[in-house]
Order: structure tokens, then C-alpha cells, then sequence
């Protein structure tokens, strides 16, 4: 498969899949950068910001399906963003996720994913753009006393590859989920994602319901989370400046 690469602020690359324009940005805000560039670029806009301390990416789906249904694509790219970087750490210590938008390793907050849709778009309509971000502490360096945040980690400390080798693999996972979910149903993706949401469990007794994640309990009954974009608009890993430390 031919690549587009393009070129960082110091000489690295970055390998993309084709359906991938590679826009980089210094603002932090990469959802607002995104939903700023989605009437104009359209599906395929992928922006990217690097800082310290910050890795962030976003992507412009333009989804075919009602909001409803397209919405999903928001635990999609939950999915690929934690088998990316499942694919760039060691291996001894698990990517979790809770739901639906935070993302933690070996228990600690590492980051998570944001969604933006084009504003006005009803249930049964089909939103002319969605946005998904995803926001990742890249390192802690201003930190001055260790372990003062035991709660977070970052990639640096926790020794993953570099954010352009995860944000390759993110595209191509992307890639990958979106052709399940055409060709084989969204549980084929939503069972990856189960797979990797806090606490473990056996396989089954979580699901995707509609908007919602649907728990079975042990002594029977079932427990229902608050839908997807209820859940996210709290975003309570991050505040205004990103990731919460």
C-alpha cells in the first residue's frame, strides 16, 4: 500500500495511509482545529499537534449513516487510539479504557478521546462531519517532584514509540474498523473496544446497545451507562489546557 509522509517541525515522517491529508497545528485545541477545517477539507483531515507535554491528533469522518448509527464511530476511534498504543508500549502492562472516553496505562491516566458533530444535525439526519480527537500526555517533564501525580503517566516515562509511529497505526486502525463495521457489523469493532474496558470481564457481559453500554450483572439485572455523548461531554480527564496531570 502506497503511504502519504509528510514532514514534522524537525525532520521526522509521518506514514499515512492514503484516505489521510496530514495537517499540523500549534494550537493545543486539535477538536477545535479540526472542526474548523472539516467544511472545507472534508473525510480524511487528520490534525496533528505536538508540544510539550501535549500529543494530539484529530480526524474528520463524514459519515454515510443517521447521526444516530454514525455516532458509533466515536467508540471506533476509542478503539483504534487503544490498540495503537497497545501496539507502541511494552507489553507487560495493559491500555484500558473507561467508558467511554478515557484511556489509562498499567491503571494510570495517559488520556483520552473527544467528538464534535456538525452542529444542528438531528438523530435521523446524517451529519454533514464528525470529529474525533484524541489527546494524549506526551510527558510530565515540568513536574518537579516525582510522584506527585501517581494518578497519571505519560509516553515518555512509560517508554512508548514515537507519536508518529502510534499515529500511524491509529490511521491504519481506523482504516481497518471502519471496513469491519461495513462488511461485518459494528459488533465486530465494539467487541475490540469491550475488550479492553476497566474492570476486565468475560466476554459477554458488557455490550453495545444502541448509544449505551450495557452491563449484566452477577446476581442478574443489568446496568446501563449514560449514553455516548452524554457520557463524553463531561470529559472528566482533562480540563481546559488537556489531560489532566
Amino acid at each position: 500500500m502506497s503511504h502519504q509522509i509528510a514532514d514534522d517541525f524537525e525532520g521526522s515522517r509521518v506514514h499515512l495511509p492514503p484516505p489521510f491529508t496530514l495537517h499540523r497545528t500549534t494550537q493545543r485545541d486539535v477538536l477545535a482545529a479540526a472542526v474548523a477545517l472539516a467544511p472545507s477539507e472534508g473525510a480524511g483531515t487528520l490534525v496533528l499537534h505536538q508540544s510539550p507535554g501535549l500529543l494530539a491528533f484529530a480526524v474528520v469522518f463524514e459519515p454515510e449513516q443517521p447521526l444516530v448509527e454514525a455516532q458509533l464511530a466515536f467508540l471506533l476511534g476509542m478503539t483504534a487510539l487503544g490498540d495503537a498504543l497497545a501496539a507502541h508500549c511494552p507489553p507487560e502492562r495493559p491500555v484500558r479504557l473507561t467508558w467511554p472516553d478515557q484511556v489509562t496505562y498499567d491503571a494510570a491516566r495517559i488520556g483520552g478521546g473527544r467528538f464534535a458533530i456538525a452542529p444542528g444535525t438531528a438523530d435521523d439526519a446524517v451529519p454533514d462531519w464528525m470529529v474525533f480527537a484524541a489527546e494524549l500526555i506526551a510527558d510530565r517533564d515540568q513536574i518537579e517532584e516525582a510522584g506527585a501525580y501517581p494518578q497519571s503517566t505519560s509516553l515518555k516515562e512509560e517508554s512508548f514509540d514515537a507519536a508518529e509511529d502510534i499515529l500511524s497505526t491509529f490511521a491504519s486502525y481506523l482504516m481497518l474498523y471502519f471496513d469491519r463495521w461495513a462488511h461485518e457489523g459494528f459488533a465486530a469493532v465494539s467487541n475490540r473496544y469491550l475488550m479492553r474496558v476497566d474492570p476486565p470481564l468475560l466476554r459477554g457481559v458488557r455490550r453495545i446497545d444502541g448509544d449505551r453500554m450495557i452491563e449484566i450483572k452477577p446476581a442478574g439485572g443489568s446496568k446501563s451507562f449514560p449514553p455516548i455523548r452524554e457520557a463524553i461531554a463531561t470529559q472528566v480527564w482533562r480540563d481546559e489546557k488537556g489531560p489532566k496531570l
